[in-house]
């Protein structure tokens, strides 16, 4: 999911306007929308984590990248493996998505040589099939305008300030 910057002629002259900016100027705008849209980023991700292992790989893993171009809102990309063995790098999908649960059949032996069927339901600790995502989509789906939204706002008042001669 993204912002087409061709599709606005305002949302373009914006970041064409910090191409052209003083170095400072644009560390400075970069540094203000990472400090206001990762906070932002963090509390949609958490309000729509329903389970402590929503909250571990896909909300406790929030971050947002800025460049001068674009914004980035991750989750899922870092840390490590946790104590069970699911890696939030290469695991997300499951948790976001969630899995079908389906139902196994086999045939073992027991200790006394007796033969019987077992059952299992092979994907009860994950959440049921969400095609369109369960925590991480929905923030982005709400999130990603708010923060373009906050990237042209900070641009303008920034080269504004700039032009006024005042220093934040």
């Amino acid at each position: 999911m993204q912002i087409d910057a061709k599709a606005s002629r305002e949302f373009q002259a914006a970041i064409f306007a910090v191409r052209a900016l003083d170095k400072t100027l644009q560390r400075m705008i970069r540094q203000h929308v990472k400090a206001v849209a990762a906070p932002e980023w963090s509390k949609a991700l958490d309000r729509r984590a329903s389970t402590a292992l929503d909250r571990k790989v896909i909300a406790g893993t929030a971050t947002v990248a800025v460049s001068n171009q674009n914004v980035k809102v991750k989750a899922a990309s870092k840390g490590r493996p946790l104590s069970g063995g699911l890696n939030p790098k290469t695991d997300y999908p499951g948790v976001e998505f969630g899995a079908k649960d389906d139902l196994a059949t086999y045939r073992t032996r027991s200790r006394k040589g007796k033969s019987y069927t077992v059952t299992r339901h092979t994907a009860r600790q994950l959440p049921r099939r969400n095609p369109r995502g369960r925590v991480f989509y929905p923030a982005a789906r709400e999130m990603i305008p708010r923060i373009g939204s906050l990237l042209v706002q900070t641009i303008v008042k920034t080269i504004a300030n700039a032009i006024e001669g005042k220093q934040e």
